[in-house]
């Protein structure tokens, strides 16, 4: 039986004009404590999405009316 792959979401911020990778759920945070970090690199992402989760970008203003 295939089980829907489980959703990691994250969020890119700029910092001081750096892209930063932002945990936006708990599965996402969890990685990002394994790895013993606040943030996530594309190293993280790929190694994450090897492992059959996928990885989803939440923009930074969702759910904001414009």
């Amino acid at each position: 039986m295939n089980q829907a792959p489980q959703i990691v979401q994250i969020q890119v911020r700029n910092v001081y004009g750096i892209p930063k990778i932002y945990p936006a759920n708990k599965a996402a945070q969890v990685f990002a404590n394994i790895a013993g970090k606040k943030t996530l690199d594309q190293a993280d992402l790929a190694n994450i999405k090897a492992l059959g989760f996928l990885v989803v970008e939440i923009p930074l203003f969702a759910g904001v009316a414009a």
